[in-house]
C-alpha cells in the first residue's frame, strides 16, 4: 500500500481521522450505553471495557493531534520547529498522550506492570548526559507502548525510532515522526540500517535509540523463518542458536550492529518482557481477568561491547539467549497467565 503524498495527508487524510475521533467521542455516550448493555452476554464487561479504551484513545489521539497544530503555529508555521524548545514542546505532547492512554489500558484492562532493573541499568537508563540505545523483545499488543512509556514517563528520555512507512496514515504519528528525530522507512525499498545510523549518530544526550532486533512481533512462524533464513545464508552457528532460542525469534543485528558503529560511546539497555496478548483475539479473552507484564532492564556498558563485526553478532546472539532463559523460567513461574494477578 503507498502512503499518500505529503500534502493530501495533511489537507484529507488527517482532518478526516480527527473528525472521526471528534464523532466517536460526540456518540460515546450512546456507544457505552450499548456496550454495557451487550457486555452481560460476552462476560467479564468485555464490550464495555473495549468501548471506554476506544474512546479514550480517540480522545488523547484528538487532544495531541491539536496540540501539535497549535505548535506548528507557534513554531511559525513550521519555520522553528527545529529549535530546542519546541522540540521539547513536542516530547511533552508526546509524554502527555503515551501516559494518557498508558494508565487507560492498564486500568481497564485490570492489568500490573512491574519493572524491575540491575542498579547500572536504572542509572543508566536516568542519566541526561549520555544517549543509551535500548533493545527490547518485540512480542504481544502494546508492546511499543510501553517502551515509550519507560522512556518518556518513567525516565525522561527523548526515544528516538526507526517506523514502517504505513504508520505515516496516522496523522499523529505522522506529524510527531517527522517533526521529532525519527525515521519512516519503506521495507521494501529502504535502507534501514542507514536510518539507524544516522539517528544514532545525532543522538542527543537524554535520547535513547530503540531498535526492535527481532524486526516484528514474535511468532512461532516468524522463529522458523528466522531459522530458515540464517540456514540458507550458510550461517550454521547462528541457526543453531536461533532453534534453541524458544520464545524470540533470532535478531537481525544489521540495526543494532550499525547503532553501535555510529553512537560508539551509548550504552546499551536491554529489555525483556513476559505478559502481553499475542494478537487481538487473545486481547478479548483476557479483558475479564487481572493480569501482570513483568519487565526487566539489563545493561551493557559500551566499553564491553566488543569491536569486531562477528564478535558482535555473537555478543547479541548471546543476551537474546539470556532473554529467552528469562522469559522461560518466568512463564514457568506463570507470569502473563491470566488471573495471576490477586485482585
Amino acid at each position: 500500500m503507498r502512503v499518500p503524498p505529503k500534502p493530501l495527508r495533511r489537507l484529507l487524510l488527517g482532518p478526516a481521522v480527527l473528525l472521526l475521533d471528534a464523532l466517536l467521542i460526540a456518540v460515546s455516550p450512546v456507544v457505552m450505553v450499548l456496550a454495557a448493555v451487550a457486555s452481560p452476554f460476552f462476560g467479564g464487561w468485555r464490550p464495555l471495557r473495549v468501548a471506554l479504551i476506544v474512546i479514550a484513545f480517540a480522545a488523547y489521539h484528538l487532544a495531541a493531534t491539536v496540540a501539535c497544530l497549535l505548535l506548528w503555529i507557534a513554531s511559525g508555521f513550521g519555520s522553528t520547529a527545529q529549535h530546542e524548545g519546541m522540540q521539547r514542546a513536542h516530547y511533552a505532547v508526546m509524554r502527555w498522550f503515551v501516559a494518557g492512554l498508558y494508565r487507560a489500558i492498564v486500568r481497564l484492562a485490570r492489568v500490573r506492570v512491574e519493572v524491575s532493573e540491575s542498579r547500572a541499568a536504572g542509572e543508566a537508563m536516568s542519566r541526561a548526559d549520555r544517549p543509551v540505545l535500548l533493545l527490547s523483545r518485540h512480542a504481544g499488543e502494546g508492546d511499543t507502548l510501553l517502551v515509550l512509556h519507560e522512556l518518556l514517563c518513567r525516565h525522561r528520555r527523548a526515544p528516538q525510532v526507526v517506523m514502517h512507512e504505513a504508520l505515516r496514515l496516522d496523522p499523529l504519528i505522522d506529524v510527531l515522526g517527522e517533526r521529532l528525530p525519527n525515521r519512516f522507512v519503506d521495507p521494501r525499498g529502504g535502507d534501514t540500517e542507514v536510518e539507524i545510523a544516522a539517528m544514532a549518530r545525532a543522538m542527543a544526550q537524554s535520547a535513547a535509540l530503540v531498535i526492535f532486533p527481532e524486526g516484528a512481533n514474535f511468532s512461532e512462524h516468524r522463529r522458523l523463518r528466522g531459522i530458515e533464513r540464517l540456514d540458507r545464508a550458510g550461517h550454521t552457528q547462528e541457526a543453531a542458536w536461533a532453534r534453541a532460542i524458544r520464545h524470540l525469534s533470532a535478531p537481525r543485528p544489521g540495526g543494532t550492529l550499525a547503532a553501535i558503529e555510529a553512537a560508539p560511546e551509548a550504552d546499551v539497555v536491554l529489555m525483556g518482557h513476559v505478559g502481553f496478548p499475542a494478537g487481538l483475539a487473545e486481547v478479548w479473552r483476557r479483558l475479564p481477568e487481572a493480569q501482570t507484564i513483568e519487565v526487566r532492564l539489563w545493561h551493557e556498558p559500551s566499553s564491553s561491547i566488543p569491536g569486531d563485526r562477528e564478535e558482535q553478532i555473537d555478543w547479541l546472539f548471546g543476551w537474546w539467549q539470556k532473554l529467552d532463559a528469562w522469559v522461560d523460567e518466568r512463564l514457568r513461574a506463570g507470569v502473563g497467565t491470566p488471573g495471576s494477578m490477586l485482585d
